[in-house]
């Protein structure tokens, strides 16, 4: 039994060694953190530091439908014109530090609010990604369920 421990042991560790990190993870880093103000910046409906913190450039995808910042930004606004008292709950992000040099923080979080049109209050799981370069999002990928979006504006992209 003490061979068959030792050797399970061995082999874990061999396994583990063997592993090489893709980069490191940090919740507390500054881009986690400005990723966090973005999220209080939506919900007061306050794009200002958006606009800071987005590159003009950067690429966009709604659940895979790509557009730039400059096309994205309205719809976002929007938002709070087609809902009330949106909240952004159940927060979490973090940032990835990979050894190829990228960068990117993921955030997921619960979006609730409520349809002007219909008054349904909506309960919407998102999960973003957002890719940095020398201190600004280049790329940001937005996934979620478009259904309350498109029960209150007939339209799927917003």
């Amino acid at each position: 039994m003490k061979k068959i421990l030792l050797l399970i042991f061995l082999s874990s560790s061999t396994v583990m060694l063997s592993q090489k990190s893709a980069g490191l993870m940090s919740q507390e880093d500054d881009l986690s953190k400005n990723i966090g103000k973005m999220h209080d910046a939506y919900e007061s409906a306050n794009f200002d530091f958006w606009d800071q913190m987005i590159s003009p450039e950067a690429v966009v995808y709604l659940n895979n439908t790509k557009m730039d910042y400059k096309t994205m930004r309205p719809l976002f606004v929007s938002h709070h014109t087609i809902f009330n008292n949106i909240k952004i709950e159940d927060r979490y992000q973090h940032t990835n530090y990979f050894k190829n040099g990228d960068t990117w923080t993921n955030s997921w979080f619960t979006w609730v609010g409520t349809g002007n049109k219909t008054g349904i209050r909506y309960s919407n799981v998102a999960h973003l990604d957002w890719k940095w370069e020398k201190g600004k999002i280049v790329q940001m990928q937005f996934y979620y369920d478009p259904t309350g979006f498109y029960l209150e504006t007939g339209n799927l992209i917003n």
